[in-house]
């Protein structure tokens, strides 16, 4: 049984143009320590650091 944890992640859109967009994730804002899950008692994934991720997007 692993503990329970609580991750804060965060977006941003914004509208740069008519056509074109762009977007900001964060996950793990606050770097929490945390088990992401277990498959056995040998095999147990920490969770992830701080990320962050930019996208651009563009429609015609």
């Amino acid at each position: 049984v692993l503990p329970a944890f609580t991750r804060v992640d965060a977006a941003a859109f914004f509208k740069l143009t008519p056509h074109i967009e762009a977007q900001i994730n964060v996950e793990n804002l606050l770097d929490s320590n945390y088990f992401s899950s277990a498959y056995n008692d040998n095999n147990i994934m920490p969770g992830a650091p701080t990320t962050a991720r930019a996208t651009v997007r563009m429609s015609f």
